[in-house]
């Protein structure tokens, strides 16, 4: 009997470490990609982004004990349920608000994230300090969420994300060496409908995915860039660059990688 007892533990742990992990594509490294291309409606090719830089963070909950439980009735009568990330960061903490995450499509869900602008107990100084590389690490969860009310049932099913399980909790994922020049202005949760924006409040550094945020982004001049490609908000190519509108330019680079931007111009 003790054995079986010990066999069945055995298999528990497996499958607990099996579902420890996310269904995103890793780099080279083992971490976890996490930036969500919105251009291609994909994970992007690597984390390119520094910690005071804007961009969409995703993950994929397929073959997680969270993908059916996402499936299942919500406890509360007319809720609907999504995830969340707990997180935190090599440099201390960043907004307990900025957690919950909407779904993308699928079992992919995520939200607009700046790091820098979350900011809690996070660092920045330290963070911001050029060649420092921001590790995150987290844990996901479910929750339910009714139109005036963001947390109607909180903490469910929580499970420690790890690129690495047999060697304890490792980071999530991590950003790029700091060099300034990605630095995207401030923008506001309030400011964008869609995630919250009601009921949640007024944070600082999140959105829902994909937003628009305008006029962030300091430009800069990137002698890599070969070409440009424009396609529109649904990800249809466009023959030219719009005059006027949303839209997505695609920057080709000679080693044949790409940064995609959202771009919405007005006319003057």
């Amino acid at each position: 009997m003790k054995k079986i007892t010990l066999l069945v533990a055995a298999f528990v742990m497996v499958a607990f470490c099996a579902n420890a992990q996310l269904n995103n594509p890793k780099d080279a490294d083992g971490y976890y990609i996490v930036k969500w291309d919105c251009a291609s409606e994909q994970f992007a090719t690597s984390n390119n982004f520094e910690v005071d830089e804007t961009f969409t963070f995703a993950i994929d909950v397929t073959g997680m004990a969270l993908e059916e439980w996402l499936k299942e009735t919500p406890a509360v009568a007319g809720a609907t349920r999504s995830l969340a990330l707990n997180k935190w960061t090599s440099f201390g903490d960043v907004s307990g608000d900025s957690h919950r995450l909407k779904q993308i499509k699928g079992n992919i869900y995520g939200a607009t994230w700046n790091f820098a602008q979350l900011a809690t107990t996070m660092d920045v100084g330290a963070a911001t300090t050029e060649g420092a590389e921001t590790y995150v690490l987290g844990t996901v969860f479910g929750f339910e969420f009714t139109a005036d009310s963001p947390g109607a049932a909180w903490w469910q099913n929580p499970i420690d994300i790890d690129p690495l399980p047999e060697d304890g909790q490792q980071p999530i994922f991590r950003t790029l060496p700091y060099t300034g020049t990605k630095t995207s202005e401030e923008f506001f949760n309030s400011d964008y409908p869609g995630l919250f924006d009601v009921a949640y409040g007024n944070v600082k550094g999140y959105a829902p995915a994909c937003a628009v945020t305008t006029g962030i982004g300091s430009i800069t001049v990137d002698s890599s860039i070969v070409g440009h490609e424009y396609y529109n908000i649904q990800g249809a190519k466009l023959s030219r660059q719009p005059e006027s509108g949303l839209f997505i330019d695609k920057a080709i680079k000679a080693d044949g990688s790409s940064v995609s931007t959202k771009i919405l111009k007005t006319l003057k």
